[in-house]
């Protein structure tokens, strides 16, 4: 009876993971390479406001640039998309330097398997290991600030009907025994279109658990372009804050000459 159960409930796992994988459908023209996307991030009360900044690089590289004030730590994280389950593959988390430099320290990389991603953060006097089993097909990265979600929700097939998710949390803090885990799932069901806005109520296991303050959340993408405009989570993505909003400033699609002139501003007047 237990080997029954366990192997219906791999089942409807794999099913579940066909399933979200099956609401979006890859389509070149809905790649917008070039695009960059302008977010600010903050607890729901509108503290620790930190800028956001999402650029298409390639069908299937991103580049983030992370920000609280100019001329202070800022980070600037890469990942590589797979367009058949929807996911980043691959992220490699650094800190901008002058010039538009980086100094990568941590990589995360899905294993040959596929089933496994696989963690390693090389610091000057330590070097940290962590990893997760992968359990939906099609997930993303929370502490990656939605990112790798918003590169492809132009890519749902049918928006108005909703779509699901798995999250996974590198959850930044010494203290944690295991930096790296799965979440669970998310849901997104819809409610309606305004403004030129798809809404969509979250609900999930991935919203639950020890620092949640609330079972649901809220997602808009826009209705023609198909990118986030805004996020409302109940738990928080980076130590330190109390949950999670992510706010569309402004897109614009400047392409590569803009996004280097962005980064090299970040140290351009800092002074010596």
């Amino acid at each position: 009876m237990t080997k029954t159960l366990a192997l219906a409930t791999t089942a409807l796992a794999l099913l579940t993971a066909a399933c979200q994988a099956d609401d979006f459908v890859h389509a070149a023209e809905n790649d917008h390479v070039g695009r960059i996307l302008y977010y600010e991030r903050t607890n729901q009360d509108g503290s620790l406001d930190e800028r956001i900044t999402v650029y298409r690089a390639s069908p299937t590289s991103l580049e983030v640039y992370k920000e609280a004030a100019l001329c202070g730590n800022a980070a600037l994280v890469t990942a590589e998309l797979d367009l058949d389950t929807f996911s980043a593959h691959q992220l490699i988390g650094g800190r901008l330097l002058p010039e538009a430099e980086v100094m990568q320290f941590a990589f995360i990389e899905q294993n040959e398997a596929g089933d496994r991603m696989d963690m390693v953060v090389r610091l000057p006097d330590m070097e940290i290991r962590n990893e997760f089993e992968i359990a939906s097909s099609h997930w993303h990265l929370f502490d990656f600030d939605l990112a790798s979600l918003t590169a492809v929700t132009p890519y749902l097939a049918n928006p108005d009907e909703g779509f699901g998710f798995g999250m996974a949390l590198l959850w930044a803090d010494p203290s944690a025994e295991d930096p790296l885990v799965w979440m669970g799932d998310v849901t997104a069901s819809p409610t309606g279109l305004d403004n030129g806005e798809y809404s969509y109520a979250l609900s999930g296991s991935a919203l639950t658990g020890d620092r949640s303050t609330g079972p649901d959340g809220t997602l808009r993408i826009h209705a023609d372009d198909g990118y986030i405009t805004y996020a409302a989570f109940p738990v928080p993505n980076h130590p330190g804050y109390t949950d999670f909003e992510l706010n569309l400033l402004r897109v614009s699609d400047g392409g590569a000459e803009e996004w280097d002139a962005l980064l090299r501003a970040h140290w351009a007047d800092c002074g010596n």
